[in-house]
């Protein structure tokens, strides 16, 4: 789990509002090694950044995807809060690209033209997501996330 500083302070001014606003999902390839900053990855454009910190998936049929059935939850067992949403599929995900990263983000503005204010919820690699890296050949990506939800702060 990466979860940038800045958006732990947003989280607890409530400017971002994991159950409520849109939650996004999008892919980051292998052709650049990506090594997350917790103090410099608040943005979507500080990572895919025209492929200097990272390169965003683009394979035939991928496009950004909407997080859907958002949830937060208190788990008293493992004393933290939760933060969760169904999984999501690529369908017939072109190319032979290899997904190294997950990004999930705040859409902020109504679309993706502005990358510079959606804030970065988390960066999920292959210890978060057990299918990564995963290397796409045409077929259904899917991206399950772990038993534990996409986010949990403890």
């Amino acid at each position: 789990m990466a979860v940038p500083n800045a958006t732990k302070k947003k989280l607890f001014d409530g400017s971002i509002d994991l159950g409520n606003d849109t939650i996004r999902v999008l892919l980051l390839n292998d052709s650049t090694d990506y090594t997350f900053d917790p103090d410099n990855h608040e943005f979507v454009s500080d990572i895919v950044d025209g492929g200097t910190t990272a390169t965003e998936f683009g394979d035939t049929n991928y496009s950004r995807k909407t997080l859907a059935n958002q949830s937060t939850s208190q788990d008293n067992t493992d004393d933290e809060a939760v933060f969760d949403g169904d999984g999501i599929t690529w369908t017939d995900l072109g190319g032979s690209e290899t997904i190294q990263a997950v990004v999930v983000y705040k859409q902020v503005g109504g679309d993706d033209t502005t990358p510079g204010d959606d804030p970065v919820v988390n960066v999920l690699d292959d210890s978060d997501v057990a299918d990564l890296p995963l290397a796409t050949n045409g077929g259904d990506v899917s991206i399950n996330w772990d038993a534990e939800g996409i986010l949990n702060l403890a």
